[in-house]
């Protein structure tokens, strides 16, 4: 039987006064509150010793047993789990698009975490939607960090993270709704590059900083050179002299596609123009090619060396445009489908990155002439 111990002498005298004797079995009724609670009545019943003086300590002594439903348990009470590190739009953007990678971090106070609550239309092999991801409370207060790369599957998924905790009922979630595209550059075949990949989902921004950012399908050259701040995206040859600062991985290329219109002017044309470094990549290169990744400094011809721009500092320049006889721009054949191909590392040492990280270069979409340009210019300042 659980033994009572009261540091209140005077309690003692109350009892034998109540009783007429501190010797004989006595019935407490103890008012307690629980952590967070309302206080609880409960009834503590001693043996026949009842209740006595600790001549050493002078604490009062009884030995009994507790009854009624609120009486405590004698254990700490267990609070609830919680999430510190959640899923939001710092893991993963609401839309994407099929082949983009995206890293979610986590991390959480719990006992065990799941991907519980999660719907992925296409299996993710680092996205389990059975068994447990942390089964400690350490495991889950370090988290994880989870690189997610979206399956070629289209619609609407769900990444959540679902935590317990043992003698909880309750169970913390977190997560992030994301709707699925396909990606434009999903089918495409690049060119083999050892010790490069090519990037195909990030941020782009103007110069003006983070504070203009916006993650995107990288493979398409509308999303970048062609964004439209009051609509639609425009396909080439996009929006005029607009400054893009596209943000590419160490050892990664981003490769746009684009297709010239089949009624673009001649006489039409323009440059990628190299406008401001970032303090790690003061060089970069380019080429326009009719394949995804192709860094040769060979073209295929009709092709010309006019469309490539290798290791290039700032100010650098890559003219381009349908112009019937010039030999001094990169001839672009309307009807036909190319890709701007982008690296920071020279064209002979492609997998010698001048990035440590992420970096992007200003580029401009700088218009030189012709009637194929877009009406309005809206490019912010």
């Amino acid at each position: 039987m659980p033994a009572l111990r009261l540091p209140a002498a005077a309690l003692l005298f109350t009892i034998a006064a109540a009783t007429g004797s501190a010797n004989a079995q006595t019935t407490l009724r103890l008012t307690w509150t629980p952590n967070g609670g309302s206080p609880k009545v409960c009834e503590y019943t001693t043996d026949a010793a009842g209740v006595s003086m600790d001549a050493a300590t002078g604490a009062l002594t009884a030995t009994g047993t507790f009854s009624g439903t609120d009486c405590p348990t004698g254990t700490a009470p267990v609070s609830d789990p919680s999430i510190s590190n959640g899923i939001d739009t710092n893991d993963i953007p609401l839309s994407t698009t099929t082949g983009a990678t995206h890293t979610i971090t986590w991390s959480a106070n719990a006992d065990s975490c799941s991907y519980a609550g999660s719907t992925t239309p296409g299996a993710i092999s680092n996205w389990p939607l059975t068994g447990n991801v942390c089964s400690s409370a350490a495991a889950c207060a370090a988290g994880a960090s989870v690189p997610v790369t979206i399956p070629g599957v289209t619609g609407s998924y769900r990444f959540q993270l679902s935590c317990n905790k043992v003698g909880s009922a309750v169970t913390a979630t977190s997560g992030q709704n994301v709707t699925v595209s396909q990606g434009g550059g999903s089918g495409d075949t690049c060119v083999n590059n050892a010790g490069i990949t090519r990037q195909t989902f990030g941020t782009v921004m103007y110069n003006a900083g983070f504070s203009t950012a916006r993650d995107v399908d990288m493979t398409l050259f509308e999303n970048i050179f062609g964004h439209n701040i009051d609509g639609a995206s425009r396909l080439f040859p996009g929006t005029a002299n607009l400054n893009q600062r596209i943000m590419i991985q160490r050892n990664q290329y981003v490769s746009l596609k684009f297709t010239v219109p089949a009624n673009l002017p001649n006489q039409t044309y323009g440059q990628f123009r190299f406008e401001e470094t970032q303090p790690q990549t003061t060089r970069m290169s380019w080429t326009i090619s009719k394949t995804c990744g192709d860094f040769s400094t060979t073209p295929t011809p009709p092709l010309t060396t006019q469309c490539i721009m290798n290791n290039g500092p700032v100010n650098s320049s890559l003219m381009w445009g349908y112009y019937q006889g010039a030999t001094t721009l990169c001839q672009l054949v309307p009807g036909e489908t190319y890709y701007f191909n982008i690296i920071h590392a020279s064209l002979g040492t492609l997998g010698t990155s001048y990035c440590s990280g992420t970096c992007g270069n200003t580029i401009q979409n700088m218009k030189l002439g012709g009637t194929g340009w877009p009406a309005t210019i809206d490019v912010p300042q």
